[in-house]
């Protein structure tokens, strides 16, 4: 198996839509084994290769991974970060301060949680509607 550079964190194996295995979001997936990765590492779907959270994208403090903050940030473009709170894990103190530093970035911030409507932190400047019609383009064209 190829080297999992997520640590003990699994989240978006549960949080994440595979539509190549038919994995649901909020499903864990067949091939995941909690606390160490894909049992399906090196032929995971190109969709899970291209995946990297925030975590993985920036400095990696340990205290913003998702199982430990409770929420898996994604960027969808230069003006869109996305959240999803993982379920079970308290919503931190350090994923709070991780939507303000996004904010402060100029990014607005959609927070999704299972079977609910999505909450959105805007950055200055932004509008609401512009931001989730903007999302939902981004969605459409497969850019996340």
């Amino acid at each position: 198996m190829g080297v999992n550079k997520c640590g003990e964190c699994t989240v978006c194996c549960t949080l994440s839509v595979v539509e190549e295995l038919d994995k649901k979001a909020f499903e864990t997936c067949n091939h995941c084994i909690l606390k160490k990765g894909c049992g399906i590492y090196d032929e995971r779907p190109k969709v899970c290769k291209d995946f990297e959270c925030a975590y993985l994208q920036g400095g990696k403090d340990i205290e913003q991974r998702p199982d430990k903050c409770g929420v898996m940030f994604f960027k969808i473009n230069n003006n869109i970060f996305a959240g999803v709170l993982v379920p079970g894990v308290d919503y931190t103190d350090v994923a709070k301060t991780q939507i303000a530093v996004f904010r402060e970035q100029g990014y607005s911030v959609i927070l999704f949680k299972e079977k609910t409507k999505p909450f959105i932190a805007l950055a200055e400047g932004h509008n609401k509607e512009e931001i989730y019609l903007e999302y939902l383009k981004e969605i459409k064209i497969g850019n996340i």
